[in-house]
């Protein structure tokens, strides 16, 4: 007899509900045992999800940074890469992701869902529009940043 695959969950932020978070709830239902990995997590909004099961960054020691995750962009690739998925915590990861859960190091095979291509990275006109200062902070990053999402 062949026992299930242990599960772990890689989720950019838990910070404000959505969409992309609602995927994260149906997950952890569907795999009540999954250790779920994420960059910051503000529970009261996720009263499904079991602050146990959660493994953060260490973005989450900073307030602010878990009410404003988008403040956080340029240090979200090394939150990712510090976090670490190991065998002993599960035999593969599923990845929802924007732009960043993907990037988790780990020593089990991962397969990511990407809910959309990040779009500060590929359509920042968009993404930046009425923020040009904020564009233009971030532009000597994009090159680094493309190389991480990839």
């Amino acid at each position: 007899m062949t026992s299930s695959p242990r599960i772990a969950i890689a989720h950019d932020y838990l910070s404000t509900p959505g969409g992309a978070e609602r995927v994260v709830e149906v997950l952890a239902e569907q795999f009540p045992d999954a250790l779920i990995f994420t960059s910051v997590f503000e529970p009261h909004h996720y009263p499904t999800i079991d602050p146990l099961r959660v493994r953060t960054s260490w973005l989450n020691a900073i307030p602010l940074l878990r009410r404003h995750y988008r403040a956080a962009l340029p240090l979200l690739p090394s939150a990712f890469r510090r976090l670490r998925v190991t065998a002993a915590d599960a035999d593969v990861v599923l990845c929802s992701t924007s732009g960043w859960a993907h990037g988790i190091s780990s020593d089990v095979p991962k397969i990511a869902y990407c809910h959309n291509p990040a779009r500060w990275l590929y359509q920042p006109g968009d993404y930046f529009h009425g923020r040009p200062l904020l564009r233009l902070a971030l532009s000597p990053l994009m090159a680094w940043l493309r190389r991480f999402d990839q």
